[in-house]
């Protein structure tokens, strides 16, 4: 990164300022279930860009459910589970669907909760369903778009109220004819739309531009194939205007400078992304453990994803932590260094140099990553063999992210220090007794 703008320091005092102007009650996050015939491998993929006022976030391993499993929560949490994975390969996530509420008063799981309790106790797509009929009978706390795969295959949507649920499948054609289903903040049952809505049925529905944007960035992928790279580096760092053209300069934008600023109220990377995942899942006969988590800790414009699986001994420290894994916490410092003053937009002058620091490092570990997943599906690998592998891109990625934050601090440092006050001269005399 290299920075040499004057306005650095207003940014830097603005920083805390931002974070109090966030809404505390902002909840809003943009997913996607692509099934196996959809992506370039043959391999579905989950993804999900956590959007919440809950900024600190860390990978936690559970093993006290019948099935272990790692996933994403509120630094220090441990009750809820926002997106993760367990040792059969079953991968869960969800987007929060107000409309899906109804107007009894019900008990049970919240969405955080039912996630955590179907990672414990679910193996496929069919035994989240069974889950969500047993659980239609008591009642949950959920509103929410639930995105599942599995081991064997499977990968489906539920728009999910509190006791009822509409399931979408991604492998079938009349639900998703290109082999993806997206969501955002809406549910298509509530709001009577059909399943793969068009940008004019939505109207003004709330977070219709996020759908819209991330349909259209999986649009422009028909020809070619949907890949893990891809969903990492352009669904969960899209930044687009609110009819869903990318900025120039951004990732899916022409090659021309960015914008002075950028307002994220209707991008994919928001100003209140707080984290991101892509589950990589595996082909029938593969060993479900294999199945990846691709975690993004922090907002993604200003982070590294880094590969995680369930039988990692134990998670990188940089990850894992009561207040936060450090590798997110440097970049919420990266992330609020960069904001404007009332929070709501993105000065753009250091992003250039951001990611072109970090997006190579990396791809560096993507690459890495992809050639022993090859061994690994022909020869194994032992959990000892995995975690350090697992430590070592975490670390290959935290070293990345230091240097950036080395970098913008010392752009600070090297800024000539403001005048000192000046004051009018006094023009009287004041005795102190």
């Amino acid at each position: 990164m290299h920075a040499n703008g004057s306005h650095f320091i207003r940014i830097l005092f603005a920083a805390t300022l931002a974070f109090q102007l966030i809404p505390k009650t902002t909840v809003a996050c943009t997913t996607a279930v692509i099934s196996s015939k959809a992506t370039v491998d043959g391999r579905p993929l989950l993804w999900k860009n956590r959007d919440t006022s809950n900024i600190h976030n860390e990978v936690v391993l559970f093993k006290e459910g019948t099935l272990h499993a790692i996933g994403v929560v509120n630094a220090g949490s441990r009750k809820s589970i926002y997106m993760g994975v367990n040792e059969a390969g079953f991968c869960i996530e969800n987007s929060l669907s107000k409309d899906l509420r109804d107007s009894d008063k019900t008990k049970g799981d919240t969405n955080g909760r039912f996630m955590k309790r179907a990672l414990e106790t679910c193996k496929t797509v069919a035994d989240f369903k069974k889950l969500l009929e047993q659980t239609n009978q008591t009642g949950r706390r959920t509103a929410a778009n639930f995105g599942v795969i599995d081991a064997e295959g499977g990968a489906a949507l539920f728009e999910t109220g509190p006791k009822t649920y509409t399931m979408f499948d991604a492998n079938d054609p009349t639900d998703a004819p290109n082999g993806y289903i997206v969501r955002s903040n809406f549910s298509t049952t509530a709001q009577e739309l059909p399943t793969n809505p068009t940008k004019k049925q939505l109207a003004s529905i709330y977070s219709a531009n996020r759908y819209i944007q991330a349909c259209s960035r999986f649009e422009s992928q028909k020809n070619s194939g949907i890949t893990l790279n891809y969903v990492i580096r352009n669904l969960t760092r899209d930044l687009s205007t609110k009819n869903g053209k990318p900025y120039p300069g951004s990732v899916n934008g022409v090659d021309k400078p960015l914008p002075a600023t950028i307002s994220t109220k209707n991008t994919i990377s928001r100003a209140t992304t707080v984290s991101a995942v892509v589950f990589q899942g595996i082909k029938p006969g593969e060993k479900p453990e294999l199945t990846t988590m691709w975690t993004i800790l922090g907002n993604p414009s200003f982070s590294v994803a880094v590969p995680c699986w369930v039988n990692v001994m134990e998670v990188a420290d940089p990850l894992t932590g009561s207040k936060g894994g450090e590798l997110g916490e440097i970049a919420i410092t990266l992330r609020s260094w960069s904001k404007t003053a009332d929070g709501k937009k993105i000065n753009t002058e250091y992003l250039p140099g951001i990611w072109n620091d970090l997006w190579p490092q990396e791809d560096h570990i993507l690459k890495l990553t992809s050639q022993a997943q090859e061994k690994w599906r022909k020869q194994g690998v032992s959990d000892h063999a995995l975690t350090c592998f697992h430590k070592k891109m975490t670390m290959l990625a935290m070293k990345a992210m230091q240097q950036e934050l080395r970098e913008m601090k010392q752009a600070a440092l090297s800024l000539p220090a403001p005048a000192p006050p000046r004051f009018a001269p006094v023009k009287k005399t004041i005795i102190v007794p």
